[in-house]
């Protein structure tokens, strides 16, 4: 995530950017930057779980207030949706979602 947004409490002493003594050839060289790098993943896919979470509650609400005329007008938060599942394993959020 490159934003230029300030965060406030605990998220703001997270490092944006991943280490950069991270070797991917041999990861366990360095048991820091390792840890850091498998953090800075961890938090990444929780951002993008995130935000197709928002999304999805738009979908829902387009749905609902649109009616039968939600495959025309809802046609852009369809795919903004599809989108951001493209090359993510975020496929169990609808499973952890749809069981409550």
């Amino acid at each position: 995530m490159s934003s230029s947004k300030s965060f406030a409490g605990e998220a703001a002493s997270f490092p944006s950017s991943p280490p950069s003594n991270f070797d991917k050839a041999a990861p366990y060289s360095d048991p820091v930057a390792f840890i850091q790098q498998r953090e800075h993943e961890t938090r990444e896919r929780m951002i993008d779980i995130e935000k197709a979470k928002l999304i999805r509650e738009q979908l829902r609400e387009c749905y609902r207030n649109e009616g039968v005329n939600h495959f025309e007008n809802c046609k852009e938060l369809v795919e903004k949706y599809t989108e951001a599942f493209e090359g993510k394993s975020l496929a169990r959020i609808n499973i952890m979602r749809d069981s409550k």
